[in-house]
């Protein structure tokens, strides 16, 4: 038998093997973590409109921010917009 073994792996492949499963993780890591922000951010929009409509089935104008303006192409149609937070609704009335 010679002095060498065939069997096991390297310190170098090891370390090899190591880097790319942490950059792996990292890129994980970092994809759940964007991921998380969108799922948040989703969730907000989504509350604020649905508090938005509620507040427009109600009647209740309070809090929203609401512009008048006629159409310049059509001055016999006006358009409301009703806005919460970043989200908006318009509405078209004719007079």
């Amino acid at each position: 038998m010679s002095g060498t073994s065939e069997r096991g792996f390297t310190l170098i492949e090891v370390v090899v093997a190591l880097i790319i499963i942490s950059v792996a993780f990292t890129a994980l890591l970092d994809f759940l973590s964007n991921a998380t922000r969108k799922l948040s951010h989703s969730e907000n929009t989504f509350d604020n409109l649905l508090v938005l409509d509620r507040k427009l089935k109600l009647g209740d104008h309070e809090g929203l921010k609401i512009e008048s303006r006629s159409l310049p192409d059509f001055p016999r149609i006006k358009e409301v917009t009703y806005s919460y937070d970043g989200i908006y609704f318009i509405r078209y009335e004719i007079r």
